[in-house]
C-alpha cells in the first residue's frame, strides 16, 4: 500500500517540478508564482508548499531529474570514447531524433533555458549546489579509468556543458523552422573549436 502512495507521491512532485519549468519557460522568472505553477499541475499551491519549499527547490527538481534520463543517452556511445566526442555524438543524435509527445522537453538544450531562469530567481548562489548534484549523472558519462582526478572530472564536464549549451543557444536563436543540418553544423564546429584550442 504504502508503494502505491510513494509512487503517487513521485508522480504529483514530478507534475510540479515540470510544471515549474514549463510556467519558467513561458513567463520568465517574473511569472513563476506558486499559484500559476500549482494551476498548470491541476493542484492547490498548498500541495505545491507539501513538496517544495520553494520555487528554485521544483526547478532544481526538474533539471536534476531531466539530466538523468538524459545522462542515459550515453549509454549508447561506445566505449572509450573520450566526453567531448560523447556530449557531441548525444547532441547531434538529439537533434535528428523524433521529438514525440514530449518534444523538446526531453532536450538538453531546456535544461540550459531552466537553468538561466534558476539564476534569475537565485544568483550566481545556484550553481555550485546544482553542479554538485549533478556531478554524479555526468561523472558516470566519464571511463572510470580515464586517468582524471575529480578536479579534472569536474573541469572535463563543465567544459564539455559550456561548448553545448553555446552550439545549442546558437541553433535555437535562428529563425524558424530551423535546420537540423545547421544545428548539427553548429555543434560540429563548436566542439572541433575546443580540440584545437
Amino acid at each position: 500500500m504504502s508503494s502505491l502512495r510513494e509512487t503517487k507521491k513521485a508522480a504529483t512532485r514530478a507534475t510540479l517540478a515540470h510544471a515549474a519549468a514549463r510556467t519558467a519557460l513561458d513567463g520568465g522568472a517574473e511569472g513563476l508564482t506558486v499559484a500559476a505553477v500549482a494551476e498548470a499541475a491541476g493542484v492547490s499551491p498548498r500541495t505545491f508548499h507539501n513538496y517544495f519549499a520553494s520555487m528554485d527547490e521544483a526547478l532544481v527538481a526538474f533539471i536534476v531529474d531531466r539530466s538523468a534520463d538524459l545522462a542515459t543517452r550515453f549509454d549508447e556511445v561506445p566505449a572509450g570514447v573520450g566526453i567531448f566526442e560523447a556530449v557531441e555524438r548525444v547532441l547531434v543524435a538529439g537533434l535528428h531524433e523524433d521529438l514525440g509527445e514530449r518534444g523538446e522537453w526531453d532536450s538538453f538544450a531546456v535544461l540550459f533555458q531552466v537553468g538561466d531562469v534558476l539564476q534569475t530567481l537565485t544568483g550566481a548562489q545556484s550553481r555550485p549546489g546544482l553542479a554538485r548534484r549533478l556531478y554524479p549523472v555526468f561523472a558516470a558519462v566519464l571511463p572510470a579509468d580515464g586517468g582524471l582526478d575529480d578536479f579534472e572530472v569536474q573541469v572535463t564536464i563543465q567544459a564539455a556543458v559550456a561548448v553545448a549549451r553555446t552550439a545549442l543557444e546558437a541553433y535555437y536563436d535562428l529563425p524558424e523552422p530551423r535546420d537540423v543540418a545547421a544545428g548539427e553544423r553548429l555543434v560540429r564546429r563548436a566542439f572541433a573549436a575546443v580540440r584545437l584550442a
